[in-house]
């Protein structure tokens, strides 16, 4: 599937960054959901402070990374063993997954996981789906 994401090919760029221009829309080929993954149609996307982080190199992630974390869209296709949405489901997506089971989760506080936190910057996308 061809989809458009804003890709972060390096951080460290200059600011201002309307002239170094540090994201590039791009085409990119999107494999179906694998086991525990979910596709979702964005309908609507922004970049907050934890993109800029990333972009100016506070946040280090692996490259390249789609930024634009902060969406929400239509659950379009499940990958096998996903239980907890349904197509056509209603999401909106975080920077940082949770587990649901450590103390800042089960606090009420899943953006201080750090489960979900290793798993973001390990390049694995592990833990709960909140629809």
């Amino acid at each position: 599937m061809k989809i458009h994401a804003a890709v972060l090919n390096a951080m460290g760029a200059p600011a201002p960054y309307a002239d170094s221009r540090p994201l590039i829309i791009e085409e990119l080929e999107l494999a179906p959901p694998g086991p525990g993954e979910v596709l979702v149609r964005i309908k609507a996307a922004g970049l907050c402070h934890s993109d800029l982080s990333v972009i100016n190199k506070d946040r280090p992630r692996p490259m390249p990374m789609a930024l634009g974390h902060e969406a929400s869209g239509i659950v379009e296709a499940l990958g096998e063993g996903v239980t907890d949405l349904q197509r056509g489901d209603h999401v909106v997506l975080v920077f940082v997954p949770s587990c649901g089971h450590c103390p800042p989760c089960a606090e009420g506080r899943p953006a201080l996981c750090v489960p979900g936190a290793a798993a973001n910057g390990d390049e694995a996308m592990t833990g709960r789906r909140v629809a």
